[in-house]
């Protein structure tokens, strides 16, 4: 048997307990916060290193349903570089919270507020400052990540209590 042979079957023997494994709550976390990790994680990258991009897909989003122009310039470091490091400081929480939901649940309520800052941010700007419909679209997402943060944070670590850590797959890192 060739190594990557060997690789495959032990992976999809993992994918199997991982599927199979009794704590359906505790697998749907770690499927919904890997999403969620890394959909925080590469529009980080990008803020970071390519904001004409995601200034681009705002722009995208709104011609896509019609909002018009948008009309302010996004060309500054000071709120592009505190936006990366808010969004890559949610896709370490959420990955911190993969590792360990049990010892790291604390971390639940720093993410929440985060990202419902910003989600009630893009409501306020919507709302007070210049109704560009995209905002009204972030903010329903953004909220929408909160909830998400919660409810499948939340029943993980009650289905942990139920089941047990020795049932998780994967399993828990930094056990006390």
């Amino acid at each position: 048997m060739s190594v990557f042979q060997h690789v495959r079957e032990d992976a999809a023997e993992w994918w199997r307990r991982f599927w199979n494994q009794p704590n359906k709550a505790f697998r749907n976390f770690q499927l919904v916060f890997t999403f969620l990790t890394l959909h925080f994680f590469f529009p980080s990258l990008t803020y970071y290193f390519s904001p004409q991009t995601a200034i681009g897909q705002l722009k995208g989003m709104g011609n896509l349903i019609g909002a018009g122009a948008y009309p302010f310039a996004e060309d500054g470091y000071v709120w592009r570089i505190l936006g990366a490091g808010n969004v890559l400081t949610i896709a370490f929480m959420c990955f911190l919270l993969q590792l360990n939901v049990r010892r790291f649940y604390l971390v639940l309520l720093p993410l929440c507020v985060l990202k419902a800052s910003a989600s009630f941010g893009f409501l306020g700007a919507y709302l007070f400052a210049y109704p560009y419909k995209p905002f009204l679209g972030v903010f329903i997402w953004d909220f929408t990540n909160v909830l998400m943060f919660l409810y499948f944070a939340h029943t993980a670590y009650w289905g942990l209590e139920e089941w047990g850590e020795e049932t998780a797959v994967p399993r828990l890192f930094f056990k006390r």
